[in-house]
């Protein structure tokens, strides 16, 4: 089952040409936390959320495939509405609230935008 969420605001430092990131959290973060992050709102509920390598995530109209899903995703979306998108190959040390995505093609994201999760 798809898991969409809405872009509600992009902090100031959340998008870098440099690092090839993007932090997501739930409405309700910190300043501290908004300033680097991209805030969502899920518009349909957490039931069955289940990002795991080989599934399918979109942004908008842009497709990509979960190289690999680390094993808090499902956890800390849940709970705080965090992960952080690697558009990068996956290394040899992952990280464990990571989902590297393929193509490792940074996104062009703003306020609107609609994140669709599915296994």
């Amino acid at each position: 089952m798809a898991i969409t969420a809405t872009v509600q605001s992009i902090g100031k430092q959340a998008i870098s040409t440099k690092e090839p990131i993007l932090i997501f959290f739930a409405d309700g973060a910190t300043a501290a936390i908004e300033d680097i992050a991209i805030i969502q709102k899920f518009t349909t509920p957490l039931t069955g959320l289940d990002v795991q390598t080989g599934g399918t995530l979109k942004i908008d109209d842009q497709s990509y495939t979960v190289a690999y899903a680390g094993e808090l995703v499902n956890a800390n979306l849940t709970s705080i509405g965090h992960a952080t998108f690697y558009f990068t190959a996956v290394p040899a040390k992952p990280m464990q609230n990571g989902i590297y995505l393929s193509p490792a093609t940074m996104p062009t994201i703003k306020v609107g935008s609609v994140i669709t999760y599915q296994p």
